[in-house]
């Protein structure tokens, strides 16, 4: 007997994390974190466009961060560098009701870190040539290094593809210097801070952030910090997007 409700205490917890595991795919007050390709999305399979239309279309976000500037979501403008915006995201919202939020800093705080991260760069080049193409080649070869390893969906939002990127990040900010650092650092916090804002202003909303596979698993972190109880893994939530999917197609 005593065996027996042993074998008891010890299964409960393990029922209770399925049961909250199971609540967090259907709470109304979900946020999840997604990664998007930008030019990759055409060379990877696992996770095309369509596939990223689906997941969003799927969360019925009540709010929707994205990786843009105040004016490109205003304007739906083009987005150079981030084909999935055109391709995906602008006509999609208008087949949705849902609210919009800017990650990116717009105006002059934009011109103001992207022209800190320029010379930094620009003063890479100058001074180290060779550190500056070695970079290229070595953001190239990540991106390969990456479509390899995804098969499956769900990877392109695990803690591998965060730890590739990381690396690619790490060269930057050791060759590029601490002007790089520096700028890159006030872009993610400015990002940072629209979803943390978003996610706590939204109490009782589900909270989608569209980033990207190279700073996905930083914004999720952030989420996870304002709301812990809420956050839903991205790579369980495109998983069972892509296999609806797959069994809806057969």
């Amino acid at each position: 007997m005593r065996n027996m409700y042993s074998a008891l205490l010890f299964a409960l917890p393990l029922q209770l994390l399925a049961i909250g595991s199971i609540k967090a795919f259907d709470a109304d007050d979900r946020v999840v974190v997604v990664g998007a390709l930008h030019g990759l999305h055409d060379r990877e399979p696992a996770f095309g466009y369509e596939r990223l239309r689906s997941a969003i279309a799927d969360f019925r976000p009540d709010v929707l961060v994205l990786e843009v500037r105040p004016d490109e979501l205003a304007e739906k403008k083009p987005t150079p560098g981030r084909p999935e915006y055109p391709a995906v995201i602008w006509p999609l919202l208008a087949q949705m009701r849902v609210n919009t939020v800017a990650m990116e800093p717009g105006g002059d705080l934009y011109k103001e870190i992207t022209g800190q991260a320029g010379a930094a760069f620009a003063t890479l080049k100058q001074r180290n040539p060779a550190g500056a193409a070695v970079l290229a080649r070595l953001d190239e070869a990540t991106d390969e290094a990456l479509l390899a390893y995804w098969q499956q969906p769900g990877q392109i939002q695990d803690e591998k593809t965060a730890a590739m990127a990381h690396g690619l990040q790490s060269a930057q900010f050791a060759l590029a210097g601490p002007e790089f650092a520096a700028a890159q650092a006030r872009w993610e916090g400015y990002m940072a801070s629209q979803v943390r804002k978003a996610v706590r202003d939204h109490p009782g909303q589900r909270v989608m952030v569209v980033g990207s596979y190279r700073n996905r698993a930083m914004l999720e972190r952030v989420a996870r910090e304002e709301a812990p109880q809420r956050v839903v893994d991205a790579g369980a939530w495109v998983g069972k997007v892509a296999a609806a999917a797959a069994a809806g197609a057969n």
